[in-house]
């Protein structure tokens, strides 16, 4: 029997959620993956699903997507948030899961919105059902998964990206909600409402029910600085990787005011301290390196603190490590000597470890047992240099050991 009551359920549901689409027309954008020839929704209309993460800015459809996936396809459709779910909650899907493939021969599929949030033991726990096949992880997460889930589970997903929507996606979004809030934005508050949203639907959508419930009887220019002064200084998922840029290359310019002034704002708009830390951290050895090796001990303490403390204190340690990188001598010389080995052994220079280095009895020299600790010896065919010292002291003082030692020219 249908609830009279159902009407009212569905109205207090946020407009977000009840514009989302039904099936691949409805959706607005990720056309590389998801358009007419997008290889995500071959898949799936396909019906060969497997274990994936989709990971983008917030308000981009990943959400989305996963109810699309639970229409298009047969399977029994679970969804877990990460912010709230435990191993109970995890442990109680999997008993419904086994049920259903017993019963009705039926795969699972579990959509588990912020999938970075589950901590080391939660996701491990993931690792054996979905190896086994009991479920079929759909994971959605804002963070990038390569920082923030384990190598394990990665290497069990296919990885999709989305892209922040279009003005033009959220343009389309806006005119399906005034349609059913049957209400017309004025196409200057609608200019603002994209400048503000950034990509994001949710909060282009929000505005939209924000000029329908509390708006009227205001003039469109009191509505443009009412919408103005609600918008936050960061909007977290869309602009952090535009923040965390801006922070990282005032920190390669030697500017630490600025390094400073991004950093609070990243911290203002409620980004995690470990994610800045982690960002510090491979920033001290990319762009400073061997000019300071004492930057990466600065910053791998902060990425440390970060585990241990939390806001406002952590503000400060973050501080410190970032005026001490903006201010450190600079070098990305680590950075290139990597990057121009793997670019050889990419195109096929593949040399074969020395004999003697492979087997000390056929003639390893051990260099303790030499003055100075050093003997020349060969330890591959190639003498090519990857490791180029940066024009700065401490890598001069590197450049005349090695020239002392190895007679470089």
């Amino acid at each position: 029997m249908k609830s009279i009551f159902g009407g009212n359920f569905e109205k207090a549901k946020p407009l977000s959620i009840r514009l989302r689409p039904q099936n691949f027309i409805d959706f607005q954008g990720q056309d590389k993956i998801l358009g007419e020839n997008g290889v995500l929704r071959k898949i799936i209309e396909g019906k060969s699903i497997s274990n994936m993460i989709l990971y983008g800015p917030s308000g981009c459809g990943k959400s989305s997507l996963g109810e699309i996936i639970s229409r298009e396809l047969d399977y029994n459709f679970e969804i877990l948030n990460a912010t709230v779910a435990s191993l109970n909650d995890l442990k109680e899907i999997i008993e419904k899961a086994k049920k259903k493939i017993e019963l009705y021969g039926k795969k699972t599929i579990l959509f588990l919105d912020e999938i970075h949030r589950f901590n080391k033991t939660q996701q491990d726990a993931l690792l054996s059902y979905t190896e086994s096949g009991i479920l079929i992880l759909v994971g959605a997460t804002t963070e990038n998964p390569y920082y923030s889930l384990n190598n394990a589970l990665l290497s069990r997903c296919l990885i999709f990206e989305f892209k922040p929507l279009t003005r033009e996606n959220i343009s389309q979004i806006l005119l399906k909600g005034e349609k059913l809030l049957e209400v017309n934005l004025p196409i200057e508050i609608k200019e603002v409402v994209l400048d503000i949203s950034r990509g994001d639907s949710r909060i282009a959508l929000n505005y939209l029910e924000l000029y329908k419930s509390s708006c009227i009887g205001y003039s469109k220019e009191e509505i443009i600085d009412i919408f103005r002064d609600r918008k936050a200084s960061y909007h977290k998922e869309e602009d952090k990787y535009n923040l965390i840029s801006a922070m990282i290359k005032s920190i390669r310019g030697s500017d630490p005011d600025s390094a400073v002034y991004w950093l609070a704002r990243l911290l203002h708009g409620g980004e995690d301290p470990r994610y800045i830390a982690r960002r510090i951290c491979i920033h001290a050895s990319e762009d400073i390196g061997m000019a300071n090796p004492e930057a990466m001990m600065i910053a791998n303490s902060a990425m440390n603190a970060s585990e241990k403390i939390g806001m406002p204190e952590i503000r400060i340690i973050l501080s410190q490590a970032v005026i001490y990188l903006s201010i450190s001598t600079k070098s990305n010389s680590s950075y290139l000597a990597i990057d121009e080995a793997l670019k050889d052994i990419q195109n096929g220079n593949l040399e074969f470890v020395p004999m003697h280095i492979e087997d000390k009895a056929v003639g390893y020299k051990y260099p303790h047992d030499y003055k100075n600790n050093f003997i020349e010896q060969k330890y591959r065919e190639s003498r090519k240099r990857y490791y180029i010292p940066g024009n700065n002291r401490n890598e001069k003082l590197i450049e005349e050991k090695l020239e002392k030692l190895w007679k470089l020219k």
